[in-house]
């Protein structure tokens, strides 16, 4: 790879870590190729990026993000980074877990949030992939905001309901009246 093309690279790898809100770092040692390209497939379909990235590289696009580089277990053996600019986080801590749950050689090394600027561990990245998404917080809170409004639709029918039955029962109770006098 010659200068030029190095210089690419890294203003892509720049980008995709600057417009992702966290970053995800894996290691995949003993992970055969027909395997990444399938995950990779996968995070594709989730909106999100899976590279192989060298070290020298991506320790230069932190440099031009101003993020400090981490810690030295961080950089042992190979890192693969998933980006994801979809905006739910939590999403591309899932996919990562899942990934990792399907195939053993898959190593969680850590993760960045780009807002706080503040790294993440391994057994923050386990937790946060056991939250619920930005879909399923959205649903809930549209059920617990529609849960009221459905309740008084319902007892506004019961009123409604009610009023025909008594004027239904007003009526039959004349008729009765009349029949008999």
């Amino acid at each position: 790879m010659n200068k030029k093309e190095k210089a690419q690279v890294l203003d892509d790898l720049t980008a995709c870590l600057t417009h992702s809100p966290i970053s995800l770092f894996a290691t995949f040692k003993g992970v055969k190729t027909p395997e990444l390209f399938e995950a990779k497939k996968k995070i594709k379909a989730e909106k999100a990026a899976f590279q192989i990235v060298k070290k020298s590289l991506l320790k230069k696009a932190f440099q031009t993000m101003g993020i400090e580089a981490g810690s030295t277990e961080f950089w042992k053996g190979e890192i693969a980074a998933l980006t994801s600019s979809n905006g739910d986080p939590v999403r591309l801590t899932k996919l990562l877990a899942q990934w990792g749950e399907q195939n053993k050689n898959i190593g969680i090394k850590g993760g960045f949030m780009l807002a706080d600027k503040q790294w993440l561990d391994r057994k923050t990245i386990e937790i946060m992939a056991k939250l619920p998404g930005a879909k399923d917080l959205q649903a809930k809170l549209v059920g617990t905001l529609a849960a009221p409004l459905a309740h008084l639709a319902g007892v506004l029918n019961a009123v409604t309901v009610n009023f025909v039955l008594v004027l239904k029962a007003l009526e039959e109770n004349n008729k009765k009246s009349q029949a008999t006098a």
